[in-house]
């Protein structure tokens, strides 16, 4: 028997299991499957047919299984094999099993059966679509259900667990943001439970990203039905339920959220304990769950029932982030204590600014990704933090993400704020060492309780490090603050290049300027390269609250600012330092000419070549900035940011002064290829510029050479220059030393030789 006619046989040989009956109009309109019960199995692929008959029929059968084979607890299953669909689904259906069998001969040798991942099924007594695109969904006890895509979630009756937080009946909708990069959130129930889903009203602005950058492609849920239908896009379903790994877009590569054992038990102890305010430091290598870990822990505290509570208003959590490489609450180079009182429900990059339940009390720029910058500094800004915390909200537990460096000064530096934070618990998120940082961190933790869990990484590697950061400060620059809607939503996205945007003008000359000056942080430039320097750049926008904030402001040199002038007798600049120094509170406007220097442009420049940062205790961060462009004949800064006019007037209003710091931030480059990839969108759109539609650019794969940006040929074969960019042929290579060059330093590793 033929290999071809053996598969036919099998194949004869399965059960066929009938799918529930429901209306499969609305079920599909709803992104949800009616194929539930079947399994979906990848293509067979060709073998080889010597190598095939020599397995038994029983062999071949024990290759399929049917939904009842599968693993009855999904919570258990681990995902030890990476699963890719290699089939294209056919319409209205989320599990399809079709392949060529003319073609495609079966191959013992497939990859492992899909893994299941909602044990809800959906059936016509337990799924009824409501108006305006709502769907209720009965749960049974016990079941669970996990969803790709942007969704809002309302629990009618019962309560249920998602993401850690326990979500009770109410009015109130949770907004869940689940792309494929991360870990999908499962929705847990452990009684009867009624649910409301809907679509999220910014789902598809945050989609149509994808058509600046190919970062933001291959995240959400596929559309079920295709462009040509006659439907808008914005009107499709922006979630699906996944039954099993399968459901999911092809080759896509899924995870469910999954809490260890270990983490399960320290947390409940957490809720058990009587203490009303504890403050938990996480710490622990890169890559260990430290994130996932205190986002999971804050909603648990978050949403903890305490008969103990003595003041329920105070219905909160602080967060102190002082992560500035991979900060879950602020933009990267900065550290922020934050004020949560609703469950954090999605990725940092899906909510760059401050959202209902999310308020970012203060924060400070350190103006680099990681402390080795200046450790001083950072420690400094970490006890303002604490010191604000402990002054208004004292009351409220506390959890400490820390960074991933535990080596060397790395390794100071926690025991340092151990030390100066005091916390209540510390936690290191491995128990596989390295042994000497478990020794000084545990030695470090005289008063407070040291534990260690074991670590959890995402296995999902679709966005590295780098690249999460790049898509966080990218969608905070495309995030626009907007009037509070009825759903709770304050801002929205910008789905044009940033070179399509508006920017502020400000001025930098003059006695009007609109900023005090411009510093850098961990190196000097020279004064004729600070427009070089600082155009394209992102910036942090600091406040200075207090001249105090220029605490080394005898060593400033006194020079003119026109580098051209002499000092005159009597001028500002014989201004003796000892008094202004001396001076209680001297205006920041006595100083603004004595400690800046102008540039051939006109740029106020604050000389820091001694190292000369701002006091924590009297500036903090408002955000951050990116430089369109310098008008030198007008003296105008064109920047680009989220910042309100209402935040620069509160400031204004409060006596204090805008400074532009720079320093180690990631070089932008994913803003200087958003317009390629917005013209080849919109090249094959017929002026709908790109948005909610797929064309070329959206059918790109997301690979090194899409990150790099190197595209830049328009649908007429000719070429477009960017500045900043070198454009590669594709068989082309950078010469020799044509990269980075990056210097290492003695950050007080181990073993590494004085002097």
């Amino acid at each position: 028997m033929s290999a071809f006619a053996l598969r036919k046989k099998l194949l004869a040989q399965q059960s066929q299991v009938a799918s529930p009956s429901v209306d499969e109009a609305n079920v599909i309109e709803t992104g949800i499957s009616t194929d539930s019960s079947k399994v979906a199995t990848t293509p067979p692929k060709k073998a080889r047919k010597a190598r095939t008959t020599r397995h038994t029929s029983v062999e071949r059968k024990e290759a399929f299984h049917r939904p009842s084979e599968l693993p009855s607890d999904p919570v258990s299953t681990e995902l030890s094999e990476t699963f890719q669909s290699e089939v294209d689904e056919a319409p209205g259906s989320l599990s399809p099993f079709s392949v060529d069998e003319e073609n495609e001969e079966y191959n013992i040798n497939s990859p492992a059966q899909p893994i299941n991942l909602s044990s809800f099924r959906l059936s016509k007594s337990n799924f009824r679509k409501k108006g305006n695109g709502l769907c209720q969904l009965k749960l049974g006890e016990g079941e669970r259900l996990v969803i790709l895509g942007s969704y809002g979630l309302r629990v009618e009756s019962g309560e249920v667990t998602v993401y850690g937080a326990t979500l009770k009946a109410s009015k109130s909708v949770s907004w869940v943001h689940a792309p494929q990069s991360h870990a999908l959130p499962v929705i847990r129930c452990t009684n009867e439970v009624t649910l409301e889903l809907q679509s999220h009203p910014n789902a598809q602005g945050l989609k149509d990203l994808g058509t600046l950058s190919p970062l933001f492609r291959k995240l959400w849920r596929e559309s079920l039905s295709s462009p040509s239908d006659g439907k808008d896009s914005r009107s499709r379903e922006t979630f699906r339920i996944l039954y099993t790994s399968e459901d999911g877009p092809k080759r896509a590569v899924l995870q469910d959220l999954k809490s260890p054992a270990e983490w399960n038990r320290e947390m409940a102890a957490f809720i058990a304990s009587k203490d009303l305010a504890p403050s938990i430091m996480i710490t622990g290598p890169k890559s260990s769950g430290k994130s996932t870990f205190g986002k999971i822990l804050t909603n648990r505290l978050l949403t903890r029932t305490h008969t103990h509570a003595r003041r329920p208003s105070n219905r909160g959590i602080v967060v102190l982030d002082l992560d500035p490489g991979q900060p879950e609450y602020c933009g990267a180079g900065q550290i922020a204590l934050v004020l949560v009182t609703k469950p954090v429900l999605s990725p940092s990059f899906c909510r760059p600014l401050d959202v209902p339940g999310i308020r970012t009390v203060r924060s400070h720029a350190l103006a680099s990704l990681s402390p080795a910058s200046d450790p001083e500094l950072y420690i400094e800004m970490a006890l303002d933090l604490i010191t604000h915390y402990r002054n208004a909200f004292g009351s409220y537990p506390l959890v400490i993400n820390t960074p991933g460096w535990i080596q060397g000064t790395g390794l100071d530096l926690l025991v340092s704020l151990i030390g100066e934070l005091r916390p209540s618990e510390v936690i290191y998120m491995s128990q596989t060492g390295p042994a000497d940082a478990v020794e000084a961190l545990g030695g470090a933790c005289n008063a407070t309780r040291f534990s260690t869990l074991p670590s959890h990484p995402n296995q999902i590697s679709l966005r590295t490090a780098i690249h999460l950061r790049s898509m966080q400060t990218m969608a905070y620059f495309h995030a626009e603050p907007a009037v509070p809607e009825n759903s709770g939503i304050d801002f929205r996205w910008v789905q044009k290049p940033l070179t399509a945007m508006a920017p502020w003008q400000v001025r930098f000359r003059g006695a009007s300027r609109g900023i005090f000056g411009f510093l850098c942080y961990d190196f000097q430039t020279q004064p004729d390269l600070v427009a070089d320097a600082i155009n394209g750049a992102v910036l942090a926008v600091v406040e200075i609250e207090n001249t105090k904030a220029f605490r080394d402001i005898k060593t400033h040199q006194s020079v003119p600012n026109n580098l051209k002038a002499e000092v005159t007798p009597g001028s500002v600049m014989e201004l003796d330092i000892t008094e202004v120094s001396e001076a209680k509170s001297p205006p920041l406007s006595l100083l603004q000419d004595r400690i800046t220097t102008l540039t051939s442009e006109g740029i106020p420049f604050i000389d820091t070549s001694l190292g000369l940062t701002l006091d924590p205790r009297y500036s903090r961060s408002l955000g951050l900035a990116l430089v369109r462009g310098i008008d030198v004949e007008n003296g105008d800064l064109h920047l680009l940011c989220p910042i309100t006019t209402n935040q620069v007037e509160d400031v204004r209003t409060r006596g204090g002064q805008i400074i532009l710091v720079s320093g180690k931030f990631d070089p932008p480059s994913w803003a200087y290829t958003e317009d390629l990839y917005f013209q080849s969108q919109g090249d094959e759109v017929d002026g709908n510029e790109g948005v909610g539609s797929r064309s070329r650019a959206e059918s790109i794969e997301v690979d090194s050479e899409d990150m790099a940006g190197d595209s830049t040929t328009t649908s007429d074969g000719s070429t477009r220059s960017v500045p900043w960019i070198e454009i590669l042929a594709r068989n082309q290579k950078r010469g020799a030393g044509s990269k980075v060059w990056r210097v290492r330093r003695d950050l007080g590793r181990v073993g590494n030789p004085a002097g």
